[in-house]
C-alpha cells in the first residue's frame, strides 16, 4: 500500500505543477485568463477576487507546495514518518488554492492520499 501512496503523491504532485503551469505563463503574458472549451482557467475563484496579480503569485506558490510534495514522496519511499507529516501539512495548505482556484479534482486525489497515510502510519518511521 506504501507504493500505492508513493505513485498517488508523484501523480498530485507532477498533476498540479504540470497543469497549471501553462494556463499561469499565458495568464503572465497576455494579463488574462485562458478559457478552454468556456472555462475560464486559473479566474472565477475566490483569488480572483483579489486581482489578477494575486493570481499569478498564488499560482507561482500553488507550484512550489505541489513540488514539495515531490519531497515528501521521496520520503515516503524511504519509509520516512517525516513524508507522511509533509504530505499531510502540504495537503492540508493545498486545500486553500482547490479553493482559491475552484479546482474541484483536489480532493479526490487528496482524500485517498489521506486514508493511504492513516493505514501506512505504523510501517514509516
Amino acid at each position: 500500500m506504501l507504493n500505492t501512496l508513493v505513485v498517488l503523491v508523484i501523480i498530485d504532485s507532477l498533476g498540479w505543477t504540470l497543469g497549471i503551469i501553462p494556463p499561469l505563463i499565458y495568464t503572465y503574458k497576455h494579463y488574462d485568463y485562458p478559457v478552454v472549451l468556456g472555462i475560464k482557467l486559473l479566474g472565477g475563484g475566490p483569488f480572483d477576487k483579489l486581482g489578477i496579480e494575486t493570481v499569478i503569485l498564488a499560482g507561482i506558490v500553488f507550484i512550489i507546495i505541489s513540488l514539495l510534495k515531490l519531497l515528501a514522496a521521496y520520503w515516503l519511499w524511504h519509509f520516512r514518518l517525516d513524508g507522511a507529516v509533509l504530505e499531510l501539512i502540504l495537503l492540508a495548505v493545498s486545500a486553500i488554492f482547490w479553493y482559491g482556484f475552484y479546482l474541484p479534482f483536489g480532493p479526490l486525489i487528496g482524500l485517498p492520499e489521506i486514508v493511504l497515510i492513516i493505514l501506512n502510519w505504523n510501517a514509516l518511521h
